[in-house]
């Protein structure tokens, strides 16, 4: 009994010092600003515009990232475009890190393609800081021809 209740104790303490410094919600709900800023990015790397990509918030960083995705593999970014599904969403000061995933594409990706997006809130704005996925760049497939 004794031991089940330290066990308990240090697990509890694990995983107190693991979520300390972040909040991650059980069951995020979109957030209209966030989905709207990476919405507008990727529909403009989509149309092959990354300065207009960095007008509407985006760092140079993510809207080359954004491009360079769209013209590796167009219907993922699409998928992106219009998904509404969230896996997670992490803060951290006014930092967010939130993750949502396409079906779009799924058997170039194991499971679901997902797309982690860094924002920062500045006051009512949003910044995209960063995009990234496992699922891009695509490698191409190649054969061996001898």
């Amino acid at each position: 009994m004794v031991f089940g209740a330290v066990i308990a104790l240090a697990a509890l303490g694990v995983w107190r010092s693991l979520t300390l410094y972040s909040n991650v919600a059980p069951d995020p709900v979109m957030d209209p600003s966030e989905l709207g800023s990476v919405r507008r990015v990727l529909s403009l790397a989509l149309s092959g515009d990354s300065a207009g990509a960095e007008r509407a918030g985006a760092t140079s960083a993510a809207a080359r990232w954004a491009l360079a995705a769209a013209r590796r593999d167009s219907d993922m970014v699409r998928g992106w475009v219009t998904a509404t599904e969230t896996t997670n969403r992490a803060e951290r000061g006014d930092t967010t890190i939130r993750t949502w995933f396409t079906t779009a594409a799924m058997q170039r990706c194991s499971g679901a393609a997902e797309l982690v997006a860094r924002l920062i809130h500045e006051g009512r704005a949003v910044r995209l800081v960063a995009l990234e996925s496992p699922c891009l760049p695509v490698a191409p497939i190649t054969f061996d021809l001898q």
